[in-house]
């Protein structure tokens, strides 16, 4: 069915720990219920997916690095009914009523204002992009895919494995980013197509061995620079590209990515306007069922039918594939009693594509260590501010909103030490 990492898991595998679940009293009763799951165990994970899946109940998977206390808070902000942590069976019982008729996969998405948006979607809507996927990009029907992105958003999730397991392929999940051994699970699997982020990929393929057809490599998240593009296709390796959102998930795919703005075709199951031409770029807008999706993102469809991304609205900060947003660091950072007030931004990083940086304010002088030890115990590794320097003042627009794109540009005043 799937492996992780080294070991395969079965369909008897998932039937077995199916019947687990179904003898839990919580489990056995999860339709019409949101079950919020924190787990590094990426077989429980998916195990569990899979099955509130087919009971008809709704799955919020969060990231395995969240500490305890904000998966909680990342549960009660989605209205869920119960959070599973780790491979606990007793779940966490949380304060929400009601049921739903239908069941959903839930994330978050940012917006330019605001808390972070939690986003649904119903497995039949899911089932529907998945089959749309399947038909219009047959380039990988014989590839296997190995997945070295997190399983938690839906690049991973539902473009990975659950496209690979209508396709009836095995994927491979690797969640051991070493890159030696990334390298060898490439070369043991049969035409492997590596699922993974443009800064993994620069980081990785360049070492692998010349003597060996190179694998195909599919990418999304952030557009790869053109010359780390060309740099691939000079190695032979075939490139393909998604771009998506959380609202609709997968958008357009690219089976033969030449040009790094082109982030692919439109699936055919989704209506997709946008601009005519580079120099007028319009937000990129998704018409599905009975409901418009806007993105937030500026591109163009070009003569061809291909969709060209030219740049983010939002403020998201991609660390290595993983999203951060500013208001959850900031939050965290504004309950250490001696901070008045904080902003979050992004500056690029040459490995991880992206890195957090904090600006901050106080009355004292606050060591860099202090707030990284503050953090450490409220945040997930990945949204860990890197540049931290504290200023006078935040600069603030008339209406009171930051210009993150203004400060992104400038450069770190001190050094991230301590």
């Amino acid at each position: 069915m799937f492996y992780v990492n080294d070991e395969l898991i079965s369909q008897d595998d998932i039937a077995s720990r199916h019947r687990t679940f179904a003898a839990d009293p919580f489990l056995a009763k999860i339709k019409g219920k949101r079950l919020a799951v924190c787990c590094a165990d990426t077989a429980h994970l998916l195990a569990l997916c899979l099955y509130v899946r087919a009971q008809g109940g709704s799955f919020y998977p969060i990231h395995a690095d969240t500490p305890r206390l904000a998966a909680k808070r990342l549960a009660q902000r989605a209205q869920c009914h119960y959070l599973l942590l780790d491979t606990q069976i007793q779940p966490l019982v949380l304060p929400q009523e009601g049921e739903e008729t239908t069941g959903v996969l839930v994330q978050t998405s940012s917006g330019t204002t605001g808390e972070p948006k939690v986003i649904t979607r119903t497995w039949q809507s899911i089932a529907t992009e998945v089959e749309a996927y399947v038909r219009a990009f047959t380039a990988p029907n014989r590839m296997t895919p190995v997945i070295a992105c997190p399983i938690t958003h839906s690049y991973g999730l539902i473009a990975g494995v659950l496209v690979a397991l209508a396709r009836g392929r095995a994927p491979v999940i690797v969640n051991q980013l070493n890159p030696k051994y990334l390298l060898n699970t490439l070369e043991r699997v049969s035409e492997p197509l590596l699922y993974a982020s443009p800064s993994l990929l620069a980081a990785v393929l360049p070492l692998y061995p010349e003597t060996l057809p190179p694998p195909a490599v599919m990418t999304s998240g952030t557009l790869l620079s053109q010359s780390g593009l060309a740099q691939l296709h000079t190695r032979g390796h075939r490139v393909f590209q998604q771009y998506g959102c959380s609202e609709a998930g997968c958008i357009a795919v690219n089976p033969d990515t030449q040009v790094a703005s082109a982030v692919g075709y439109p699936l055919p199951h989704l209506h997709v306007r946008a601009g005519h031409c580079a120099k007028q770029p319009q937000e990129i807008i998704i018409g599905e069922d009975t409901q418009s999706i806007h993105t937030r993102d500026l591109g163009y469809i070009d003569d061809t039918g291909m969709l060209h991304f030219v740049a983010r609205i939002d403020d998201t900060i991609n660390v290595a594939g993983l999203n951060v947003y500013p208001q959850d660091v900031e939050e965290a950072v504004r309950e250490l009693p001696e901070i008045e007030d904080a902003v979050v931004f992004k500056r690029s990083d040459a490995l991880s594509g992206e890195r957090v940086c904090l600006q901050f304010c106080a009355q004292e002088k606050v060591p860099s260590s202090r707030i990284r030890r503050w953090c450490a115990k409220r945040l997930a590794t990945y949204q860990l501010p890197v540049d931290i320097e504290q200023v006078e003042v935040i600069g603030r627009l008339a209406n009171g909103k930051v210009n993150r794109k203004a400060l992104s540009q400038t450069r770190a005043a001190v050094p991230a030490i301590g």
